[in-house]
């Protein structure tokens, strides 16, 4: 059988917008025999509960241009970047055929991307020790980072290691490169700022998206989204903040700090400042600094209120796992076919899990939990083993 052509990406569609709409569109324009995406479920990268559920989300993705989603399982969607990236390219990586990784960016071309990643994987004693000194500086992970590799490599252009999608577009490049996988990358820059919060012109972020509908502007996201998914989109945020808080007084201080990230002590200081404060977002501006930002802070409280331990992510991170079909183009189905003797399983129905490992079962587990809370956060009931067939209006 010949080789698949696809066009792949890592995405979270928090909520799925114009701009995800014209990345979807610049990879099919590559002729693939099929676009593939490997989404977040109910819970994503910063630590929030998902706008919308996850086969929601994984609908409107195949409506406006993907032919197959994938769930990535939760103990990497509440992980850090490199975990969050490694993990995507780990189940990206055993799907059949010739595949390439398209994902956003502020800025970058594709060889400043494999640069600074080959750098990255290779650290010299010296740029060790400037980081080092940067961070007990108090700067943030992020900027400390960027900071000792441009004092180090002078000549090389790190720009991509300021903003969000970049730091994420690295992540992906030097999994690949860790892992020897023959996947290729192609960045394709944004129209949008990702920390944007401005609702002009034809493009709109999706934390300005979802802020103006915390805000109780939805009408306003209209024009932003695929009339698809406007008509989805709830009126408020699903909210689990009392859950989160819960998990921190329920954990004592070693259960914390088995949590991914949670590092220097700062087991005692969720522990010290959570009995003093009424709600999480005086949490959070107690908990708040340069070094421990908002996102990381919010990852950590929800991988501990979901039980999500470092040493088992990073033990899924080594194993052979699954791949979970959220949702199917009507007309792709032949794919379930081309993509079934992949290394990690597929996982189309509930038999599909019965031969499961351990760590695939406890994995899968976590990601049925996940699917539990969501829907007492959310007040609505989803099929942890269900997989959607999509029929798509033919053009």
């Amino acid at each position: 059988m010949k080789p698949l052509k696809l066009s792949v990406a890592v995405c979270e569609y928090n909520p799925f917008h114009n701009g995800h709409k014209l990345h979807l569109d610049r990879m099919r324009e590559q002729s693939p025999d099929a676009v593939a995406v490997i989404m977040s479920g109910n819970f994503c990268q910063r630590g929030e509960a998902a706008l919308l559920d996850k086969y929601t989300r994984a609908r409107h993705a195949v409506l406006n241009g993907a032919d197959i989603v994938f769930e990535l399982p939760t103990v990497f969607s509440v992980a850090p970047a490199e975990v969050f990236a490694s993990g995507a390219v780990k189940l990206l990586d055993s799907l059949y055929g010739e595949k390439t990784l398209y994902f956003g960016t502020e800025t970058g071309r594709q060889e400043d991307f494999l640069k600074v990643s080959s750098l990255l994987l290779n650290e010299t004693a010296e740029l060790k020790q400037s980081l080092k000194n940067k961070l007990n500086k108090g700067l943030p992970y992020a900027q400390a980072r960027f900071e000792a590799y441009r004092d180090t490599y002078p000549d090389c252009d790190f720009s991509v290691l300021t903003n969000p999608n970049g730091i994420l577009g690295i992540e992906y490049c030097k999994a690949i490169l860790k892992s020897g996988s023959k996947i290729k990358v192609q960045p394709i820059l944004r129209n949008t700022d990702y920390n944007g919060t401005a609702l002009d012109g034809n493009f709109a972020s999706a934390l300005a998206i979802r802020e103006a509908i915390s805000d109780g502007k939805r009408k306003k996201t209209k024009n932003f989204l695929p009339e698809n998914v406007y008509g989805d989109l709830p009126d408020k945020i699903p909210c689990f903040d009392d859950l989160m808080l819960y998990g921190v007084l329920r954990s004592d201080k070693r259960g914390l700090r088995e949590v991914l990230d949670c590092t220097e002590g700062l087991e005692n200081r969720l522990k010290a400042l959570v009995p003093f404060c009424k709600n999480m977002e005086e949490f959070m501006q107690k908990l708040e600094t340069r070094r421990y930002t908002r996102a990381r802070l919010r990852r950590i409280i929800t991988a501990n209120m979901l039980g999500i331990t470092k040493d088992f992510t990073l033990k899924c991170l080594k194993s052979n796992l699954y791949l979970k079909v959220l949702a199917i183009a009507s007309d792709k189905v032949n794919l379930l076919s081309a993509f079934s003797g992949c290394k990690n399983k597929l996982v189309t129905r509930k038999s599909d899990t019965d031969n499961f490992s351990v760590t695939q079962k406890l994995c899968f587990a976590k990601d049925v939990y996940a699917n539990d809370v969501y829907n007492l956060i959310a007040k609505k009931h989803t099929n942890e083993f269900e997989m959607q067939i999509v029929k798509r209006q033919q053009k």
